[in-house]
């Protein structure tokens, strides 16, 4: 009966015209009226915490373009766990007939996972030096908890760094977004969040990297997208960066 009872509210609060469940009483102020303001509450509530999330979002489009659209997906996609830090992850393609606000909500939901993700140390450099260097191809990296690769439509760092400072944004994004669009990082090694865009032959690296492949073929398919990759460079802005925490070698796994 309870259980019922507490679907029946959870279903209603989240309505469109919310109306109280049967054997909801009333007082000096009627079961509708004091049901309409709880539930007013609930979804405003989890619109605010969309806002929380999505800042840069809600500035692109305004805040009442934004409310509606975040009311709009918190009755079609209520919170499924017990913690508003996991909420909204289906936000950006709830924006898909928008495609700048799709995208830039996209990223922003990888920095907030970024952001929230669990501690780790990043690699020392010094420690590859005992490596010899015939064993290279047969490295594993693992990457930082932290390390989000996302391939975006439309170059939005730009975009959101403007909004994210109160500044104009830089203008319209192009119509015919550039091919392959842009490749962006987002990674924090220590207290800071940062996101970066790199190339078509570093995010293969780096997607490979992720996927458990050692270095010599997570470079021979960066080599395929882009055959100027300077894999020593790369390598090395970001140890500098603190991408990686870890290497080892399969045996060792």
């Amino acid at each position: 009966m309870l259980r019922d009872l507490q679907a029946a509210m959870r279903r209603q609060l989240l309505s469109a015209h919310p109306a109280p469940p049967p054997g909801i009483p009333g007082d000096a102020i009627p079961a509708p009226v004091r049901f309409a303001v709880h539930a007013n509450n609930v979804v405003g509530s989890l619109v605010e915490a969309l806002e929380a999330a999505f800042p840069a979002t809600a500035r692109l489009l305004g805040r009442a373009v934004f409310r509606r659209a975040a009311a709009g997906y918190v009755r079609r996609h209520p919170p499924h766990v017990p913690q508003l830090l996991a909420f909204g992850d289906r936000f950006p393609d709830h924006l898909d007939e928008m495609p700048e606000a799709a995208e830039l909500a996209r990223f922003e939901w990888a920095w907030n996972a970024a952001f929230f993700a669990a501690d780790a140390p990043m690699l020392d450099p010094a420690d590859l030096r005992a490596v010899p260097q015939q064993r290279y191809p047969e490295l594993r990296f693992t990457l930082h908890p932290s390390a989000h690769l996302l391939t975006v439509a439309h170059p939005v760092l730009d975009l959101w760094k403007a909004l994210r400072h109160d500044e104009p944004p830089p203008g319209p994004l192009p119509i015919d977004p550039p091919p392959g669009g842009e490749q962006v990082l987002i990674v924090r090694p220590l207290a800071e969040v940062y996101a970066v865009a790199i190339g078509r032959g570093e995010f293969t690296l780096l997607l490979a990297l992720s996927a458990g492949a050692d270095l010599g073929h997570a470079a021979t398919a960066a080599a395929g997208t882009d055959p100027g990759l300077d894999l020593q460079a790369a390598l090395l802005a970001h140890l500098q960066l603190g991408t990686f925490t870890a290497f080892y070698f399969p045996l060792e796994e």
